[in-house]
This record gives C-alpha cells, structure tokens and sequence, in this order.
C-alpha cells in the first residue's frame, strides 16, 4: 500500500480527526438540602452560569451527598477533597473574621442589603488581606438579622430573659442572652426540633425561615424584634486557590463573569423566601421591645462592634472605621 493510501485510509478511519477536548470538571461540594433557597441560587444556579459563560468548557459536579460535615468545608476544600465549597464563617471563627462584619447587631437589615455591603467592604478592604487562606473568595452573602422568637410568652421586658432558655448559634448572639439573663442553648441546628418539643428551648435567636426548616416556626407564638437585627451569619462560596490556578484565563474570566452580581442575588432570593414563609404563618404575634429592653442591649450590642475592630486591627486591618463607614453606606445604597 503506497503512503498515500495508507493516509486516506487512516484518514477514513478517523484518525487524523480533531480530538474533542475534554471537559475541566470542577467539584462544587455543599451541604445545604436541595430545597434550600441558597442552595438553589448560589450553589446550583451558579453552577449552571458557570457552564454557560465557559460554553460548556467548565462541566461543575455537585456531590449527591456532602463529602464532610458544615462545620469541615474549609478543611475539606484544602485537603482537595472538593475544589469548590459554601462556608459559613461562624463554623471557621479562628481563621475569618473580617467577613463577620456582616454578622453584627445592626448590620443585616436585609439579606439583599447585607450581601451587597459584604461585598463592597470585602472587595475594598479584606480582600487584600487574604484571610481566606489557600482560597480564592468568589462571592459572599449574609442571612437576614435574626430576632427572639419565645413559645410561650412575649419577651418585652428584660425580666422576661431571666433564666429563660434560647436557643442561639455559637459566638456573639449566645452573648446577647447571656447579657440580658437568659441561658444560651447551643445545640446543633438539626435537633431543634426535639429540644423545642421536649421543652429544653423556650425562645430561639432566629429567623421565620430558619424557624420553617428547623420544623419549630409553628411552635412559636412571639416575635421580639430589635432594629437592624441582633446579628446574622454570613457565608463565602470560595474555591481551592492551587485550582483556580490551574484553570486557564477563558475558565477563570467566565467563573468571574458568572459570579458577577450573586451576592445581591442570593440575598434577593433569601429576602424573598423569608417573605413567603412569614405571610404562610402569620401566627407570630409581633411584640415592640420596651424602652427599658432597648436600653439593656443597647451596649451589650455595642460592645460587640467594639470587640470586632479589636479584632480586625489583630488580622492587619489597619483602620476598622473606615471598613465599617464603607459597609454601612454600601448598606444605605442598597436599600
């Protein structure tokens, strides 16, 4: 056979066809339920935005089941157990702490507002900083400014605290209980439930959302609120920095156009939720927290602002006045 049968054959065959190049596959681990609004939004609709902007360049797994627990993903996603995570920064307390500007008294009006002004003073002043080490922070959002709700009696005033058991996330809301004479219960989310039913839990520092999916919103009879909220917990959607540097330019540009404008739309859609569920049971009677209520956790309050410049300043932000100046009127802007 002369050599240039040999090629037409070959050629025939299919061996000189264009190879069709393999898709890069991303891990995108999360251990929020399917029905979640933030899983929806941030997790699984990013993913889709991902796909699209790199035209079908970037395939992203999302496992079945969380390949380790919440309070494990910043562990998890440097171990390259995953190469994307969604990490709360209540859960990494020793390593984030800029980000939780968002988690204070004050400063969650809503999710939507929160999220943008997050970004905004993270974009500004944190992300220089790099204290999400060994990753790259492609997002950020915070949960609405969470509220007492109580079971059994309205807490108007701060005797009502006394010895009354709350259910409250570690860390600075426990605190706000513990000021004004309650008991923090710091039990797991998932065995909410259980303690309200049982009686453990008579109030909880929640949201009706939150609430809703903890199965304990109908239990709840009151709903004290406090302006601006008594905190929130916020979140970062991050991915490995040792994988990002392995994608290309066209990958890395299309995750970012991807990602463009998710804090304000996970928080929009977090804002949106908690309006369905709180017009589904509107039970909760709403209790206006009396002067003397307002005075007592006026400084405790304060006090945590206070706590968090301190610890800006020991995490190399060199003025934490003018992070929160920018927070606050991102916060006024986007509402």
């Amino acid at each position: 056979m002369t050599l240039l049968k040999r090629l037409a054959v070959l050629a025939a065959l299919g061996a000189f066809s264009s190879p069709v190049a393999a898709q890069t596959e991303i891990i995108f681990n999360t251990y929020l339920p399917v029905f979640e609004v933030t899983q929806q939004v941030a997790v699984r609709e990013f993913a889709e935005r991902i796909e699209a902007e790199s035209k079908g360049d970037i395939d992203i797994h999302i496992p079945d089941v969380s390949l380790a627990p919440i309070d494990r993903q910043y562990e998890m996603i440097l171990d390259g157990i995953s190469d994307m995570a969604f990490i709360p920064t209540n859960t990494v307390p020793q390593i984030v702490a800029l980000n939780r500007i968002a988690d204070l008294p004050g400063h969650a009006p809503s999710a939507s507002a929160a999220s943008q002004a997050l970004w905004a003073t993270y974009k500004e002043h944190f992300e220089p900083l790099n204290e999400y080490k060994g990753l790259v922070v492609l997002s950020v959002h915070a949960l609405p400014g969470r509220q007492f709700m109580s079971i059994k009696k309205p807490l108007e005033e701060v005797a009502d605290f006394q010895g009354m058991k709350l259910w409250t996330p570690p860390g600075a809301m426990s605190e706000i209980v513990t000021g004004l004479g309650g008991v923090p219960v710091m039990e797991p989310f998932t065995s909410l439930h259980e303690n309200v039913s049982k009686g453990t839990v008579e109030g909880l520092v929640i949201t009706p959302d939150s609430a809703n999916s903890a199965r304990v919103l109908e239990e709840a009879r009151f709903q004290t609120k406090i302006d601006g909220g008594l905190g929130s917990i916020s979140f970062a959607v991050v991915i490995r920095e040792e994988r990002w540097n392995e994608l290309n330019d066209e990958q890395r540009a299309a995750i970012v156009r991807a990602a463009e404008g998710l804090p304000a739309r996970t928080g929009a859609a977090v804002d949106a939720r908690e309006v369905e569920v709180a017009a589904k049971f509107d039970h909760l009677a709403q209790v206006e927290p009396s002067a003397g209520l307002v005075e007592a956790i006026t400084p405790i309050l304060a006090g945590q602002l206070e706590n968090w410049k301190e610890l800006a300043k020991s995490k190399g932000l060199a003025d934490p006045d003018a992070a929160i100046a920018t927070y606050r009127a991102a916060l006024a802007a986007a509402q």
